[in-house]
């Protein structure tokens, strides 16, 4: 009785006018919109890019990229990837030299994830199939600074420079069409896959480089103060902590990709990254509001934090599904006009990954009230949980109904991390 009475008073607590208020917040709705439209532009750019792809290459080699795609969340975890969130935590406190600190050492581990590829390159090698195993040993090659250098939109996000992080959103974007220029000439080593994923490579890296210099030289002149040394431990600790959630995260949320991937043909895993994009195009949204949110809410006293995210959880719920239905009926729309005939199977997956994402999100929610709090044991139980229900689930369906099944395997663990978190969330003040 308690805990409901507790509950009745924090809902009768989010007024009227306190939503009102929050609406009237111009620069919320300022740098959204700034975020929003990049989205848009970058959405608009992959509709012309992916329909690209999958014409001017063999199905076979468009899968052969997801492949690598399904492993690279994995593999990052060896380059201690949950450095970008301890980065981005104290950063969005003012201590913009975590950035400086998290890039040096996220160098230095970027060294295991590149092995990692080497090694997976190495077995497709023998395995005959040296197209996918060069594809893993160009990914291996530049991952350092690539991957390792991801840290850039969160140092931007926590300064709170949407207009750059806009510009970062959409150069990166556009860097992703460049393996287009030896295909329209002609011009490919090996194969069309090879030279067309190593130009985007080679690229992406240059642009990672510069804009990370730019950073870098931006802290120099504003004199930006160096973390303490009981600061620089806390981060890099706080960092190992974030990449093991991170990891139990990766497992939950992406092992049906690696189970297609392994397990089905690279055909079949072709029409499942299909809706992978559409599903993780939609995620954009959610990380616009990250970026949008975290700053503020960090700052915020935590007994108003807890219910300002009372209010935001209810309304970012409500609004992923409306976004999810509508994204949901402009796939089924697009995809049949813009992709060949052969690529038609991936509406069967579709509509199952995009309620994945609406389903969890809740538990992202909770998740990100508990990162505010640097308490990881609640995120720990979280994700541990999610991401037994996640092998279990992905891996028995995915014997029953083949790559349909995995789909339905992220969408039930997706379920239980959301009932977890919201009952967490209710009996933990």
């Amino acid at each position: 009785m308690e805990k409901i009475e507790y509950i009745s008073q924090l809902l009768q607590e989010i007024s009227y006018r306190q939503i009102l208020k929050k609406l009237k917040n111009r620069r919320f709705w300022r740098d959204s919109g700034l975020l929003i439209l990049a989205n848009f532009i970058v959405t608009l750019l992959g509709l012309i890019r992916t329909p690209a792809m999958t014409w001017l290459l063999p199905k076979e080699e468009y899968g052969m990229i997801a492949t690598v795609t399904a492993w690279m969340p994995f593999l990052q975890l060896l380059s201690l990837s949950g450095l970008d969130n301890a980065s981005y935590h104290y950063s969005a406190k003012g201590k913009f030299w975590a950035f400086v600190i998290s890039t040096k050492n996220r160098l230095i581990w970027s060294i295991f994830s590149s092995l990692g590829f080497f090694t997976i390159s190495i077995f497709w090698f023998i395995k005959n199939n040296s197209i996918l195993g060069w594809l893993f040993l160009i990914t291996g090659f530049f991952y350092p600074v690539t991957i390792g250098l991801s840290g850039i939109p969160g140092m931007l996000s926590a300064q709170e420079k949407f207009y750059r992080l806009f510009w970062y959103r959409i150069l990166e974007s556009i860097c992703d069409f460049a393996g287009f220029i030896p295909l329209a000439f002609s011009a490919w080593l090996g194969s069309r896959v090879i030279t067309f994923y190593s130009t985007n490579q080679i690229v992406a890296a240059g642009m990672q480089i510069i804009y990370c210099y730019w950073i870098y030289l931006s802290l120099v002149k504003e004199k930006t103060p160096s973390l303490s040394c009981n600061d620089e431990k806390e981060l890099i600790r706080y960092g190992k902590h974030q990449t093991a959630i991170s990891g139990i995260s990766v497992i939950q949320s992406k092992i049906d990709a690696v189970l297609v991937s392994m397990l089905l043909l690279p055909s079949i895993m072709a029409d499942y990254n299909i809706g992978l994009i559409v599903a993780d195009q939609f995620k954009r949204l959610w990380n616009i509001y990250i970026s949008v949110r975290y700053p503020p809410l960090v700052k915020m006293e935590l007994v108003h934090r807890r219910r300002r995210f009372i209010l935001e959880g209810i309304a970012v719920t409500f609004s992923f599904f409306c976004f999810g239905m509508l994204v949901s009926k402009l796939g089924h729309f697009i995809i049949p006009i813009l992709l060949p005939p052969s690529y038609f199977n991936s509406l069967v997956y579709l509509d199952i990954l995009i309620g994945s994402v609406i389903i969890g999100t809740p538990g992202g929610v909770v998740e990100i009230y508990y990162r505010t709090k640097q308490d990881e044991k609640t995120q720990y139980a979280m994700r541990i949980t999610s991401a037994i229900v996640s092998i279990i689930a992905s891996l028995a369906f995915i014997l029953i109904w083949n790559a349909k099944g995995a789909a339905y395997g992220r969408f039930f663990a997706n379920l239980v991390f959301s009932l977890l978190g919201i009952y967490l969330f209710l009996i933990r003040k």
